[in-house]
């Protein structure tokens, strides 16, 4: 019984170390990538889609969708197609 005991709390703790580490390095890792990366952005002379390449009866369905889904809670502000 004393020798299950023993293997239980170090196997237990263990375990407790690793989840440990893995939060620890998971959180190092993204501030070192937030702190490297690139940040995006909107250059005030580059063209802004227009509404007009997007079909309106998509554009019907798109906003639809969003009121159905979130009951009505929802509503799209903007659309943008995805090159």
């Amino acid at each position: 019984m004393n020798e299950a005991l023993k293997l239980m709390l170090t196997g237990m703790s263990t375990v407790f170390f690793i989840l440990i580490m893995v939060v620890v390095l998971g959180n190092i890792i993204i501030r070192i990538t937030n702190h490297f990366a690139v940040a995006v952005v909107d250059l005030p002379g580059a063209a802004a889609p227009s509404q007009q390449e997007i079909n309106p009866s998509k554009l019907a369905a798109i906003v639809s969708a969003v009121e159905i889904t979130t009951k009505g809670k929802g509503r799209v502000t903007s659309v943008e197609k995805m090159k």
